[in-house]
């Protein structure tokens, strides 16, 4: 499991949840479909394109894949994505864990976004590739404490630079570190989904420092999360700064979250899965 819990959006014309002992249970409407034949061919499409996704990412430079599976009204348009930072095995390891959330909890679902960290995943019966979402996100902030507020606005500024380096890059990728005196360096990583135009790569990315700017204010640490794009920010190296490629270096760090969604409708419980149906 990520250092970070998954953050689940659901999207389902009916159907509810509750939460019991801190375990999502999903309303039996979720897997229920009126047409049994076609709902056996979708199941098998979703499955034939979750797998897929998560055994091509982790072979692809930049671990971005993204491909359709069916025809009709039985296909299935998927599309993943890891931090193009992590080694093969993480991307792996966070996919899988991903792609078993609907294969066991809700195989009929027509349109799905998760994220965490280290990956997203987004999956649905009507093309949405080339398309920002952004109908929700979230951010986390670490226990380091807080930063000097003249610090922080230069690494926050570091930040929105980062952004055009981003949307330029080939990977959609970008990292950068400032030198802040005596206290030490400030590092930073953005990236977006490589279906996204540049526009709406700095358009996501711009969107998330806008939308938690005062969440994470003056924090040493913190992530800013969505199924389109995301961004990282630490006082401590989490990347290999010599390396286009750099190796992701472990992280414990918990703290507070702030969340947003559209319509405020959003449930989040701290280290459980959240999920969100509507």
């Amino acid at each position: 499991m990520d250092k970070f819990v998954f953050w689940i959006m659901l999207f389902v014309m009916s159907g509810w949840f509750c939460l019991i002992d801190g375990i999502t249970h999903l309303d039996p409407e979720c897997s229920q479909a009126p047409n049994s034949t076609a709902n056996t061919v979708y199941r098998s499409n979703l499955r034939t394109l979750l797998n897929t996704l998560a055994t091509n990412a982790p072979l692809q430079d930049g671990f971005f894949f993204n491909t359709s599976v069916g025809n009709g009204s039985d296909q299935v348009h998927g599309l993943v994505w890891c931090r193009a930072d992590a080694s093969p095995d993480t991307c792996s390891k966070c996919l899988e864990d991903f792609i078993s959330i609907p294969l066991s909890d809700c195989p009929d679902i027509k349109d799905l976004a998760i994220w965490s960290s280290s990956c997203s995943l987004r999956f649905s019966n009507v093309s949405f590739f080339g398309e920002l979402w952004n109908s929700s996100s979230s951010s986390i902030y670490g226990t380091s404490g807080l930063d000097d507020p003249a610090v922080f606005a230069r690494g926050f500024s570091m930040m929105e630079t980062l952004v055009r380096n981003v949307s330029n890059g080939p990977l959609m990728f970008a990292t950068d570190v400032i030198d802040v005196g005596e206290n030490g360096e400030r590092y930073g990583l953005g990236q977006c989904s490589r279906d996204l135009s540049k526009l709406d790569c700095e358009n996501c990315l711009e969107g998330l420092l806008t939308r938690y700017h005062k969440s994470v204010l003056n924090q040493t640490e913190w992530e800013m999360l969505g199924v389109s794009c995301g961004m990282w920010y630490d006082d401590l190296p989490f990347f290999d700064t010599n390396s286009s490629r750099p190796n992701p270096t472990p992280d414990t760090s918990g703290g507070g979250e702030r969340w947003y969604n559209k319509g405020d409708l959003i449930l989040a419980f701290v280290g459980i899965l959240v999920s969100y149906l509507y």
